[in-house]
């Protein structure tokens, strides 16, 4: 799967302050690569790469377990709202590393790398992305291939959904208040940063996956991977800040495995 680099180059981050203003942006579609520099992605495992199939699982493990931030925490940054204070408040903090009782990190995407056959990915309903409070709600989302990412507005004011993806079209679009949804489709896996341009502060990410092998820890950190068949497997633990994390596992049929995944600041 590729990803997002958690830091962008100068030329990304100039087109990022330029899209900024006020006036709302057009309606806009970009294919799948286009004006996208590689610079600002990771690179794609080319276990990844090889299509996955889906399997009857007999007697399945379980990984289980918690990610934990074992640094300093971070403060955050307060952004000062000039407009849409009522909706949006005076200022907003801005605090990328969300960490709770002992430790454990929210918003990681634990998952199993380069894995080419398992269960069915049976998607449930529609994933949906709300901007409210002038927040994107929730901030991590997962969404199969081929599938589709409802996109509400429940605010009284005037959005944009800006997607920025490689592998996928892009998209940018205005959503006014009492638009009814936007829908988003993706057909690679891949993480994709999404953002409102008229709010800055404003972003989430939609990690598109081809496979069931995925988790996004809740507020304690915890996680669970299941029906998993047995082999060796990478472990790859994804945060927006912190970056990635690999550790090999074996699993055993029928068994379920306990694991601890730390992260610090420039792991």
């Amino acid at each position: 799967m590729r990803t997002w680099a958690t830091k962008l180059g100068p030329a990304a981050l100039a087109m990022g302050l330029a899209a900024c203003g006020r006036e709302a942006p057009p309606v806009e579609e970009i294919p799948a690569g286009g004006g996208i520099s590689a610079a600002t992605t990771g690179t794609t495992d080319s276990a990844a790469a090889l299509r996955y199939v889906a399997i009857e699982v007999v007697d399945g493990g379980i990984i289980r377990g918690t990610v934990r931030y074992r640094d300093v925490v971070p403060q955050g940054r307060t952004v000062s709202v000039p407009e849409d204070s009522a909706t949006c408040g005076a200022s907003r903090l801005v605090q990328p590393v969300l960490v709770g009782p002992h430790g454990g990190l929210a918003d990681a995407v634990v998952s199993l790398v380069g894995i080419s056959q398992g269960a069915a990915l049976v998607p449930a309903s529609p994933p949906t992305l709300d901007q409210r409070g002038c927040s994107f709600t929730p901030h991590v989302l997962l969404t199969p291939t081929g599938g589709t990412v409802r996109v509400l507005n429940s605010d009284p004011l005037t959005h944009n959904v800006h997607t920025a993806a490689f592998d996928n079209r892009s998209v940018n679009r205005t959503q006014p208040t009492g638009m009814d949804v936007i829908e988003l489709s993706f057909d690679a896996p891949e993480i994709v940063k999404i953002k409102c341009d008229l709010h800055p502060w404003m972003n989430a990410w939609i990690v598109v996956i081809d496979h069931p092998y995925h988790a996004i820890t809740d507020g304690t950190g915890a996680f669970v991977l299941s029906n998993i068949p047995p082999g060796s497997y990478t472990l790859e633990v994804w945060h927006e800040t912190l970056g990635v994390r690999k550790q090999t596992v074996t699993v055993v049929a029928g068994e379920t495995y306990d694991k601890t995944i730390d992260l610090a600041a420039g792991n």
